[in-house]
């Protein structure tokens, strides 16, 4: 079966008639006429019986349109995936974040792509870690950009980054003085936390050391970024990732390093088997260079 008898099988399964299929394909009766005939020969199939005057599919026409479905939104892809070819401006973008990139990092990247492609549509969720996995390996997203370590034989990191921790807290805050901040210093102030293993893969035990047990962890939210938030509000101190207070996201705080062997890992990922549209790499383009600001660039595994 070609394009063009798929296309009249479907046409036909569609709207159950031939009347209905030549005006949704906008050619004559007498075309899908022939055209089903033919199929129906080549086929050595009966794929339709008439009844009450309807073309009511057989088993076998059924059995055969689940897979002409499935061919047809490859078709489909093709076809859209030559316009965005043809122009770059215009087209899809489907990113998959971990949330703390996706409130942070990701739609500053996704303002600076709309900025030279203004006709994009964009679509970006934030799935937990493995679903994110999940979404890249099975082509539901473009590009993936997450917190975890990647391993999936259908997944290919094509960029990784060492992401630092810093304390972050109002210009009057003691530990302002500091030029960094080692755990130890956290203890006998008010915390605030995040999830370090939920959000990053992070153990708290190494992050903090010995004097885990010692801090006052008062405030837990969810992110780097609403933590950041907490401490304007606040003044009290906390530890975040650099990107959630990158670019001024969070103005009148002061910054220090932490002092840890601990750092968070972001990998940007593409399945393997999906090439990156033009606004596919442009996104990573402008992503990398944001991540490079504030995150060292390290070698992807078997790289």
């Amino acid at each position: 079966m070609n394009l063009r008898q798929m296309e009249v099988f479907r046409a036909i399964m569609l709207t159950g008639s031939i009347t209905g299929a030549a005006e949704l394909l906008h050619i004559s009766q007498s075309a899908v006429s022939k055209m089903l005939s033919h199929t129906q020969q080549r086929t050595g199939l009966k794929l339709f019986q008439l009844s009450k005057g309807r073309l009511v599919p057989t088993s076998a026409a059924k059995e055969l349109y689940a897979e002409v479905e499935h061919l047809w939104r490859n078709v489909e892809k093709v076809h859209a995936l030559s316009k965005e070819l043809a122009d770059p401006s215009k087209g899809n973008l489907y990113v998959a974040a971990s949330p703390s990139l996706g409130m942070t990092v990701v739609p500053l990247s996704v303002a600076d792509t709309i900025k030279k492609a203004p006709e994009l549509k964009v679509k970006v969720i934030l799935p937990l870690p493995n679903q994110l996995i999940d979404v890249v390996a099975d082509k539901v997203v473009d590009i993936g950009i997450g917190t975890f370590e990647v391993s999936h034989p259908s997944i290919e990191v094509h960029a990784r980054f060492s992401c630092p921790l810093v304390c972050i807290m109002a210009p009057g805050h003691p530990l302002a003085a500091l030029h960094e901040i080692h755990p130890r210093d956290l203890v006998g102030h008010r915390l605030i936390s995040v999830p370090f293993q939920e959000l990053y893969g992070l153990s708290e035990e190494k992050v903090y050391g010995e004097v885990l047990e010692d801090l006052d962890k008062g405030v837990e939210v969810r992110s780097g970024l609403i933590a950041s938030l907490f401490s304007r509000a606040t003044g009290e101190v906390a530890v975040v990732d650099a990107i959630a207070i990158s670019d001024g996201l969070i103005p009148e705080l002061e910054i220090r390093p932490l002092v840890t062997s601990e750092s968070i890992n972001i990998n940007v990922a593409y399945n393997r088997f999906k090439p990156p549209s033009p606004q596919v790499t442009l996104f990573e383009e402008l992503l990398l260079h944001r991540l490079k600001e504030c995150c060292a660039e390290v070698a992807p595994r078997g790289a």
